[in-house]
């Protein structure tokens, strides 16, 4: 059986978020715990993980499927997320760097377990639109927790940008919701539900230091 991957189900599978009601307000004691636990994590060194990309075999990303839609050589979305990077109009939080996690399909194990599947022109640009997304969120979430003011504004501005990135606006179903339900709520000084969100959406995002900076 062949799978689709499209690059509007990170989208809807984060919709759902939305309609959670978070009762009660200030900061809680989980919240403080956690941001604690930000802060001793911050401070303790850590092997910094890498990203390795791996190029597409023959270099043609596009493949054209039985049913005559165009998608993504699954072995080839590696290479479609590396362009995707070096195209995407804005930057990471100062002192990070890309660090998308992909899957091997060029691995067999992983072909046999998976089966034949379609991706979705666009899934690259979903992806890195998400790391971007949760990069800025936690850059924000540890401003708001150290009562840095400037840096929460400064998150905030690139925050705000999110729905109005190409791959939002073409793949998010109701950007103004989210704007509404997650943004804000934390520009108007309470991020419960964008720390949520980053509690929920942002999971395997790991903050990776620039070298360059």
């Amino acid at each position: 059986m062949s799978r689709r991957m499209t690059a509007a189900m990170g989208f809807a599978a984060a919709a759902a978020a939305f309609t959670v009601v978070l009762a009660g307000c200030g900061t809680t004691d989980a919240e403080r715990n956690e941001a604690q636990a930000r802060a001793e994590a911050s401070a303790r060194p850590t092997p910094e993980p890498t990203m390795t990309l791996r190029p597409c075999p023959g270099g043609e990303i596009l493949r054209t499927d039985p049913s005559g839609t165009t998608s993504i050589k699954p072995e080839c979305f590696d290479q479609a997320v590396a362009e995707a990077i070096a195209e995407f109009p804005e930057p990471l939080p100062a002192g990070t760097q890309w660090l998308v996690e992909t899957t091997d399909f060029s691995d067999p194990a992983v072909r046999a377990e998976l089966g034949d599947i379609s991706i979705e022109d666009g899934n690259q640009d979903t992806t890195v639109a998400g790391y971007w997304l949760c990069a800025w969120m936690d850059s924000y979430l540890e401003a708001f927790d150290s009562g840095d003011e400037a840096g929460q504004e400064h998150s905030m501005g690139y925050l705000a940008k999110y729905t109005s990135l190409p791959s939002t606006q073409k793949f998010m179903v109701n950007p103004e919701v989210f704007d509404a339900s997650v943004i804000a709520p934390a520009k108007a000084g309470d991020p419960a539900l964008l720390r949520e969100y980053f509690k929920g959406d942002c999971s395997s995002f790991t903050r990776s230091a620039d070298p360059s900076n």
